[in-house]
């Protein structure tokens, strides 16, 4: 289950890769999902049947109103998707976003179905309704350490249940120089400038803005770097309104900060293997980051990288080995990495082939599906 059906953000294209992992002759799949779309139309070619449930967005409020509106939408629902899952006689419901934990969870439970929630963003907004959605769920997942360990401590009820599963991810289809160049030509660089660029949802905690600022470090010193931004506001409905709020000041700050001639905003590219290779230094900018796909598909095109030490960062990369790592919410030290790999070739060659390295040995791509369908089969037998 998501909570969309047309828009491709970490979360869903990890369902994708997971669902082309699963061998149909084993396994019936079956997607619910709140909106139609390009996510749909990519699941129905993996052969999934896809139903669209428009459930509404259920949000944390103190608003009479809105809790009592809420509350109807969990009425009417739930039991729908309780009924869904009596038909098709699904035996596991895999909750893939936080946002639907609400609705999936209660269904599968009144439908005599088992639960897996795959955690992909802490968990701070449920409170006792949390704890009563993790009782009833048979496990869990996260996407790294970083969630698990927070989410045990708020959730005692989770011990036993919670598995740490990182994403992955196949690095021949980012050896993708021609593209790059392409794309190079397409967005106007030229080939004596620098590019240095960040990838992802537009959304506050991303720390896009903190990229401008580090941009505007830099480029007050290096005239020869230009600056991108790859993304748009991929949100659920709960979000889309802040996020929107969100690119609107980027944007404004990009010329406050005497940058409209040197960043180029590109909106959602699915050519990732081409933007990255493009890019002459990727940043992630985030302030939390629970893992962090784009991070993996940097290190699969063997770009040199500036991160923040942010939540699951450190679990794949380490400062110095394949990445510079900088504080979050700090554009000075951001911009003082950037330099330093801008100014020195052979130390950002050299991260960027211990990324590579990295990435190829330790996060391949089969690796979350084989852990996934070992949950799935123990799940059917416990």
């Amino acid at each position: 289950m998501s909570d969309t059906g047309s828009q491709l953000g970490g979360a869903e294209r990890s369902l994708l890769s997971l669902v082309e992992h699963l061998d149909p002759a084993r396994y019936e799949l079956h997607a619910v999902l709140c909106e139609d779309g390009r996510f749909a139309s990519l699941l129905r070619d993996a052969h999934v049947r896809v139903a669209i449930a428009r459930l509404g967005t259920i949000a944390r409020t103190r608003n009479p109103l809105k809790l009592a509106l809420y509350a109807a939408r969990l009425a009417c629902g739930v039991p729908r998707l309780a009924l869904l899952i009596r038909r098709r006689k699904i035996d596991i419901v895999h909750v893939n976003k936080n946002t639907l934990a609400i609705h999936a969870v209660p269904a599968a439970w009144l439908a005599g179905a088992a639960a897996l929630w795959h955690v992909r963003n802490p968990v701070t907004r449920f409170g006792r309704v949390g704890a009563w959605l993790v009782r009833r769920c048979t496990r869990i997942v996260a996407v790294s350490e970083s969630i698990a360990v927070p989410f045990r401590r708020t959730f005692p009820e989770a011990s036993g249940k919670v598995s740490i599963v990182h994403e992955g991810i196949e690095p021949a289809p980012y050896a993708a120089r021609e593209a790059g160049q392409a794309l190079r030509r397409e967005l106007g660089i030229q080939p004596a400038e620098r590019l240095v660029g960040t990838v992802g949802r537009l959304t506050p905690w991303k720390g896009q803005d903190d990229f401008l600022r580090a941009a505007a470090i830099v480029a007050a010193r290096r005239p020869g770097v230009r600056f991108l931004v790859v993304g748009d506001c991929v949100s659920s409905p709960a979000e889309a309104a802040a996020d929107a709020a969100f690119r609107g000041r980027l944007h404004a700050l990009t010329t406050e900060l005497g940058l409209a001639d040197r960043v180029t905003f590109t909106g959602f590219r699915e050519d990732v293997p081409a933007v990255m290779n493009a890019l002459d230094l990727f940043v992630l900018p985030s302030h939390e980051e629970p893992f962090g796909i784009v991070l993996l598909e940097a290190m699969a095109a063997s770009r040199p990288i500036v991160a923040t030490a942010a939540g699951g960062v450190p679990e794949i990369v380490a400062d110095g080995a394949e990445a510079l790592l900088v504080p979050p919410r700090d554009p000075a030290a951001m911009a003082a990495a950037m330099e330093r790999l801008l100014d020195d070739p052979g130390l950002a060659a050299s991260l960027g082939a211990a990324a590579h390295e990295r990435v190829a040995a330790e996060f391949p791509l089969w690796r979350p599906a084989a852990a996934m369908r070992e949950l799935y089969t123990c799940i059917r037998h416990s």
